[in-house]
């Protein structure tokens, strides 16, 4: 298994934006189709992201800024920390076994949760090659 990634948060926001940009149609027409905000909670590093699908594509927002305090209220937020960030977008870390053991925790339904959970291997696959083009054109991370 590969050494989890640590980011900044300027680095996790810009390829989170990245991941859900590349993600083709069937990806971000789960949002889409369903008027869906998905909102992550991140702790090290702290940063608060929105993933918009009422808006006709899926727009990734920061919490911060002016507009935070306008953005509509998320239908689902997922809360992670420190390297379980990394590996549940690599795809190695397994949502129920995070979300009983605390590494993961989900505040919504957990049924439109799992309406998710098929466009989620296609978005891992996007993460994972973006991580490896950062980690050969940045080798700071």
């Amino acid at each position: 298994m590969p050494t989890s990634l640590r980011f900044s948060a300027s680095q996790l926001q810009e390829l989170l934006t990245a991941v859900y940009a590349s993600a083709d149609g069937s990806q971000a027409n789960v949002l889409v189709t369903r008027q869906l905000i998905v909102a992550f909670e991140f702790r090290d590093p702290e940063l608060s992201l929105s993933v918009d699908g009422r808006s006709g594509k899926a727009v990734v927002r920061s919490g911060s800024g002016p507009e935070a305090g306008d953005a509509p209220t998320p239908d689902l937020t997922f809360h992670l920390s420190g390297d379980a960030i990394d590996r549940f977008w690599r795809g190695e870390l397994n949502p129920v076994v995070a979300m009983t053991s605390g590494q993961l925790r989900i505040d919504g339904s957990l049924l439109t949760a799992l309406a998710l959970a098929p466009a989620l291997p296609g978005l891992q696959a996007h993460y994972r090659q973006l991580t490896a083009d950062w980690a050969t054109e940045q080798p700071q991370l």
